[in-house]
């Protein structure tokens, strides 16, 4: 009975040590989620520039050459 009591003892030893590990990897994990989020916002502006969200479309730009074009020989 006295080996099984000890058992149970290391066993609760070995979790509370486990719980103060995650304590402290949950705590590494909120301290670094302001950067997280500062890379995931850079992330997505860059997105939208590759997508072209933010300058003119080509089709567009192409679309009024025409028109212009057409005017000035008219």
């Amino acid at each position: 009975m006295f080996k099984a009591i000890k058992e149970t003892v290391t066993d609760v030893r070995q979790l509370v040590r486990s719980c103060q590990g995650l304590t402290t990897n949950v705590k590494q994990l909120q301290d670094s989620l302001p950067a997280v989020n500062k890379f995931q916002a850079e992330v997505q502006k860059d997105i939208a520039k590759w997508q072209f969200k933010d300058q003119p479309r080509l089709d567009k730009i192409r679309e009024i050459t025409e028109r212009l074009s057409k005017q000035s020989k008219a």
